[in-house]
């Protein structure tokens, strides 16, 4: 405690009246840590039909911080690689560091963003239920082309 604290707390304490009860002082810390869990999305198996054309799945570029609240879902397409489909359609590939190739055989998993809401490339980590954690090392904005 500073100088005028201590006496700021000797001054209020001597001139409360003998009555009253001493004053009594606390300090409480709070901290808030938000991990969000992500469902995964499973593919339905569901034969195409002819008339249907096949989709071809383009990747761009895509910003390194990702708002963790616009993921909806996300999906294991392959090892080292989740699909996030985001509340405003968009769907955003995240590529994992490679020594995280079997993240996918878990059924969730979690992200832990940072205090700015934002999930971002070589700073957060997605996390197994298992233990196991990895580094998202870049992200790509997938845009649906029809195959030719």
């Amino acid at each position: 405690m500073n100088d005028f604290g201590l006496s700021f707390f000797l001054f209020t304490a001597a001139a409360a009246p003998a009555d009253l009860p001493p004053l009594q002082f606390a300090i409480q810390v709070v901290e808030q840590r938000i991990i969000i869990r992500i469902p995964l999305r499973r593919p339905l198996r569901q034969p195409r039909s002819r008339a249907q054309p096949a989709l071809v799945w383009r990747e761009t570029e895509a910003a390194s911080c990702q708002p963790a609240q616009q993921i909806a879902q996300a999906r294991f397409t392959r090892p080292g690689i989740i699909d996030f489909l985001m509340r405003d359609r968009r769907v955003v590939r995240a590529r994992l560091d490679n020594d995280c190739v079997n993240l996918g055989y878990y059924s969730s998993f979690y992200l832990v963003p940072g205090d700015d809401g934002r999930v971002c490339v070589d700073r957060d980590l997605v996390q197994s239920r298992a233990g196991g954690q990895c580094a998202i090392s870049d992200f790509r904005t997938l845009q649906a082309q029809r195959a030719r």
